[in-house]
C-alpha cells in the first residue's frame, strides 16, 4: 500500500465531529460549509429532476426555519 507524501494529515475532515469556533468568523464559515454540504446531491439524496442546488438549500433552510 503506497502512501500519499502529499497528504495534509492536519487538514480539517468536515465529519470529525468537531465543535463550533468561538471566533465567530471561523464559525460563519464552518456553519456555511455544514449549509452547502447538506444541499449537496449525493448517491443516497440525488437532486430531483426539477430541483437545483440553490433551490435544494432554500427549501432546506425554510424547512430547517419552519422545524424550530
Amino acid at each position: 500500500m503506497s502512501v500519499d507524501p502529499n497528504i495534509d494529515m492536519d487538514s480539517h475532515d468536515p465529519e470529525d465531529g468537531e465543535e463550533l469556533s468561538d471566533d465567530p468568523r471561523i464559525r460563519e464559515a464552518q456553519e456555511l460549509e455544514a449549509r452547502m454540504r447538506r444541499a449537496l446531491a449525493t448517491k443516497e439524496d440525488p437532486l430531483t429532476d426539477s430541483e437545483t442546488t440553490s433551490e435544494r438549500l432554500r427549501r432546506l433552510d425554510r424547512e430547517r426555519t419552519q422545524g424550530t
